[in-house]
């Protein structure tokens, strides 16, 4: 049995029966775009390349060293941060003529009672098309299999020619058998093992063409923590990813992208509940009764042309429950379609761009209901002359939940209609013999839910106003500037209504050509609900300082001052970050 079809049965097994022919199917085409990849390396090996050419190239180092002090101070009540803390950063760029070694570090003393503190040091040397990455890294291989995750470990990335390979093996996630936040009155407990993974890439192409196969596999330590974690129900995972990343331009004006990946995820692989597959699978694919298998995919296919016309049509699913160990987070059990377009009118005076479509979710039928959704919005923007212009943006998402496994009572079924409507006209002009600018905006912006469930509708449906009056004077050779804004806020609800209103005023002067400059300003804000009046006060001032090519300081401070008129009760917090930056 090869490969091939050993990977095939392995995939039978985890799909539904829907799946199986797909599968099937895929294998022949996997097997030539296989084929296809290899002999493209082989090409490109027989390329030699000269690498070295130090004579004409220079060496030079440059970077930057930052240190940060946060202050805090309360009153009135429970503190939200620790009286002082500070942040290290700092990077360096070593270039070794034409060997550019790139080296970034960033240490904390913040929550070293929880978890860890947040210290990473790197670096990414990179020399003509090769690339080596060192310490904390943060690689993007593909959004579904590697993408977003910061790494511990080693890498390397070659693009000779047309040849595209990755390699990266490293930790995930540090082992963590229990972490208190003494500042957070729940005292959280956390529990998880150490986490490695090892990722290739390998495809062929350029930036704008290519198509790249990605392979993961992640697992657990499960000696990495106490075995008390057990008795807790924390088990050991391990994951194994494929996936297919593709660019094309299919002509001058028809873009194709795609990507597409499945994942095998054992959520306990001490489980001796096991399939029957030959052990050194097992080693590389541990499947047994906890593994589950996971499709996502996405596909887009545009039109634009060099007038900046362009429309396209987009597609996305992720199954339910779909993780990789290479990512964060991906919102899961999700299926949508829709257009796009974006064109201008006028002279590119007046441009359009929007979107609509469809999305619904409980993929796989597993939900007691499915909720289907109508996805649009439109964005306008007209510039007719230089100092005037006006934008109008419309949203509206309608939900709409429909019965899955058992009939949904008429008193829980959701459906909504959110739609949300945004002008924003401005006027800008100089005055003066061009030496006072002048900026005045106004933001209106109206936020409507509607229930549109007889028997929900007096408790979810609501309405939100927004207003935002700015003016912005700025006198160019005093290098003064002034700013002025009002705000008016307004919920309205079945249960009552809420108002916010207030408004800042600022001033900031620069000093010796704008290499020192410092700001105050000050911001009043009034609640008013059913139950109680709040005044907020917030002064704050900032200063930045431009000592020759390679000190800077900077200091930000401001006053939290709530005031609850209704209870006659108030608070105070006083919040100061001084920072130190050396460049060179």
């Amino acid at each position: 049995m090869n490969f091939f079809s050993l990977l095939t049965e392995i995939y039978i097994i985890l799909l539904n029966n829907n799946y199986k022919l797909l599968v099937l199917q895929t294998n022949r085409k996997f097997k030539l775009i296989l084929t296809t990849i290899f002999f493209t390396i082989s090409l490109s090996c027989l390329n030699a390349q000269d690498l070295t050419n130090f004579k004409q190239n220079r060496s030079s180092v440059h970077g930057s060293f930052g240190t940060t002090g946060i202050f805090y101070n309360s009153s009135g009540i429970t503190p939200r941060k620790t009286p002082f803390s500070y942040i290290l950063n700092g990077n360096l760029v070593v270039n070794l003529k034409g060997l550019v070694l790139p080296f970034s570090f960033t240490y904390s003393d913040r929550n070293k009672s929880f978890r860890q503190p947040f210290n990473q040091f790197g670096m990414s040397p990179k020399y003509k098309w090769i690339t080596l990455h060192l310490g904390y890294r943060n690689i993007n291989f593909s959004k579904y299999v590697l993408g977003g995750h910061t790494i511990l470990g080693a890498g390397i990335e070659l693009t000779p020619g047309k040849f595209r390979f990755g390699a990266v093996y490293g930790r995930l996630r540090k082992s963590t058998n229990q972490a208190t936040n003494i500042y957070n009155p729940l005292n959280d407990t956390i529990i998880s093992f150490t986490r490695k993974m090892m990722s290739f890439k390998i495809g062929v192409g350029t930036n704008k063409n290519f198509i790249d196969l990605i392979v993961l596999r992640a697992a657990d330590d499960s000696a990495s923590i106490s075995p008390t974690a057990l008795e807790k129900g924390v088990f050991p995972s391990t994951n194994f990813v494929t996936g297919i990343n593709t660019r094309l331009s299919l002509t001058k004006t028809l873009h194709m992208e795609a990507e597409a990946a499945y994942s095998i995820y054992t959520s306990n692989q001490n489980s001796i509940f096991r399939m029957e597959i030959p052990d050194f699978v097992q080693k590389i694919i541990p499947i047994n009764i906890s593994t589950k298998g996971y499709l996502a995919m996405r596909a887009l296919l545009e039109y634009r042309n060099s007038k900046g016309f362009k429309f396209g049509l987009k597609y996305r699913r992720i199954d339910p429950g779909y993780q990789s160990m290479g990512t964060y987070f991906l919102n899961n059990d999700v299926e949508n379609i829709t257009f796009n377009s974006a064109f201008n009118l006028m002279k590119r005076k007046m441009n359009f761009s929007g979107s609509i479509g469809l999305e619904r979710n409980n993929l796989k039928l597993a939900r007691s209901a499915t909720t289907k959704k109508l996805i649009g919005s439109a964005m306008v923007s007209y510039n007719p002359v230089k100092f005037f212009g006006i934008t109008v943006n419309y949203s509206n998402y309608s939900i709409n939940q429909q019965a899955g496994r058992i009939q949904i009572a008429d008193s829980v079924k959701l459906y909504q209609t959110n739609g949300t409507f945004m002008v924003m006209p401005h006027l800008q002009f100089l005055s003066g013999n061009k030496k006072v600018s002048h900026f005045i905006s106004l933001v209106y912006t109206q936020m409507e839910l509607k229930d549109k469930n007889p028997s929900s509708i007096y408790n979810n449906s609501f309405t939100t106003t927004n207003n935002i009056l700015s003016y912005n004077i700025t006198f160019l050779s005093l290098y003064l500037t002034g700013t002025l804004s009002f705000n008016y806020n307004k919920v309205k609800m079945s249960s009552g209504n809420s108002t916010n209103t207030g408004g800042s005023v600022g001033l900031s002067k620069g000093f010796k050509k704008g290499k020192i400059n410092l700001g105050f300003s000050i911001n009043i804000t009034q609640s008013k609900n059913n139950q109680q009046i709040m005044l907020v006060t917030t002064p704050a001032l900032t200063g930045i300082a431009r000592l020759g090519k390679h000190h800077s300081f900077k200091l930000k401070a401001n006053i939290i001052s709530n005031n609850n008129k209704t209870y006659n009760h108030s608070s105070l917090e006083e919040i100061g970050d001084l920072s130190y930056v050396f460049t060179f």
